[in-house]
């Protein structure tokens, strides 16, 4: 029964999302921080089951990179329940841009940059930050470089899950690339609505319902990466 559960896609899709809108229930009905962490940590604890029973990774660099990133979102995830203690924030941003960047390494392939190519890219992502740090910047105080730092590794992945295309079967990019702007949204509410005060409707709703999308796609295209499709 557990086997199929993980084996099956569709099954564990089913599965996942109704953990994710559990959460989701918990988050708005509930301050109770032990019943969060659990209804959370189930969210991220799920996918990286998910991914050591299907995983076909080509190398253990790989293997290790991706399931490295996964358990570092999962501690980010537990910090961030407490995001009121100043401390536990600050280390679980840190704990995303160390999986955001292991993301990155893991998308990265041997080819070298084409530069043109990624020059409409690159504006998009520049006038992207300079758009949100100049609604945030003068609400930031100690958080600025903690924010400008996850804000470009946020951007950075984005860079590195582009240049797959080609390198993988095109499902697998269209997933990741779906899920990394998933990511991206879930970032910039999550900013806005801690340094712009600015009163988001459903912010609590879809800051993790985009976050759990973005981390599934992610997951769910690394995973038929190697398929020929």
């Amino acid at each position: 029964m557990i086997n199929r559960l993980f084996r099956n896609k569709l099954i564990f899709s089913v599965f996942f999302f109704t953990i994710l809108f559990f959460d989701i229930i918990v988050k708005l009905n509930t301050d109770d921080i032990a019943f969060r962490f659990f209804s959370k940590g189930l969210v991220m604890l799920s996918l990286i089951v998910f991914y050591l029973v299907n995983q076909k990774e080509k190398t253990r660099k790989r293997y290790f990179l991706m399931l490295s990133a996964m358990i570092c979102f999962l501690a980010g995830d537990f910090f961030l329940i407490v995001y009121f203690v100043k401390a536990f924030y600050i280390t679980g941003l840190i704990m995303f841009v160390v999986g955001k960047i292991l993301y990155a390494i893991r998308f990265s392939n041997k080819q070298d940059f084409n530069l043109l190519r990624l020059m409409p890219f690159l504006l998009g992502c520049f006038i992207y930050m300079v758009i949100l740090m100049k609604l945030i910047i003068n609400n930031l105080g100690d958080f600025f470089f903690p924010t400008l730092i996850y804000l470009f590794a946020s951007m950075i992945v984005a860079q590195f899950a582009f240049l797959r295309k080609g390198e993988v079967n095109y499902k697998s990019y269209f997933l990741v690339i779906v899920g990394i702007l998933f990511g991206i949204v879930c970032d910039s509410l999550g900013v806005l609505q801690s340094f712009y005060y600015a009163d988001i409707p459903f912010h609590k709703i879809m800051i993790m319902l985009f976050y759990g999308v973005s981390q599934f796609f992610i997951v769910t295209g690394i995973l038929i990466e190697r398929e020929k499709i």
